[in-house]
């Protein structure tokens, strides 16, 4: 009954926004300003019916793809080693946490600067900004309490740390860092906007920017709406399968 009703919930939420948005934009009478829902969906449509679509959604994705897979490589191991290794956490995480302060976008014109204003430009501004979100992630869960509990259960069965580490905490940890890892594509489709608006053919951020800068305001909310889409559909498939696949973890989602 839960779940249904969570569903009934958010249907209803869903149908409450575009009944606002088709009113907001009756009210303002200005497609230029707020275009009405089915100028929008039009514009999603065309973009289908011309192939634009799916060119501009495959190179955004693999965007942010390439360069969460990069953070994930960096975050994981160097989270885990901050976790649990006291002079690399008395070294580094100072660093780390003084860096926080540093607006993400700040570093955008860096990277034009260091690397141009090619792919590799994107991939690690995209890099940075979800290191940023992802490293301390991965070093809170690596330091929640139900692992110190883990760890004295191993010991006292007799595994060596190594052993502990390998077969008992990294296992338990795993599930934690994948829903965590699929939550940072958020972070990802909400930074390649601001990476795709310099030297970009395809993309969902230069669809937006393209379409600013003709008036074209049903192209933006068009792209808007497919980042919405796509995430939502994307973060609800993943997370359906991390519950499956360790269903002895999440026995109660789906």
């Amino acid at each position: 009954m839960k779940r249904i009703s969570k569903k009934l919930i958010g249907l209803a939420v869903f149908i409450g926004v575009i009944i606002l948005w088709a009113i907001g934009s009756k009210v303002v009478k200005n497609s230029l300003f707020l275009p009405t829902p089915k100028e929008t969906l039009d514009a999603v449509i065309l973009m289908y019916k011309t192939g634009a679509l799916w060119k501009h959604l495959y190179s955004t994705f693999m965007r942010v793809t390439i360069a969460i897979c990069i953070t994930g490589v960096i975050s994981i191991p160097l989270g885990m080693a901050i976790a649990w290794y006291k002079p690399v956490n008395i070294i580094v995480n100072p660093i780390i946490k003084a860096l926080r302060y540093i607006p993400v976008t700040a570093f955008s014109p860096i990277m034009v600067l260091l690397l141009g204003i090619d792919e590799q430009m994107k991939i690690s501004f995209l890099v940075i900004a979800t290191t940023f979100s992802f490293l301390p992630t991965v070093i809170q869960t690596c330091m929640d309490d139900s692992n110190e509990r883990l760890k004295e259960t191993a010991y006292t069965m007799g595994f060596s740390y190594t052993r502990t580490l390998l077969h008992v905490l990294i296992p338990y940890l795993t599930p934690s860092l994948l829903k965590s890892f699929i939550t940072l594509y958020g972070v990802g489709w909400t930074f390649v906007i601001i990476a795709e608006t310099t030297n970009t053919q395809y993309g969902l951020g230069h669809l937006m920017y393209i379409g600013s800068a003709r008036g074209r305001t049903d192209t933006v909310f068009a792209a808007i709406v497919i980042i919405i889409v796509v995430s939502f559909l994307f973060d609800k498939i993943a997370n359906y399968i991390i519950n499956k696949k360790f269903s002895w973890r999440y026995k109660n989602e789906d």
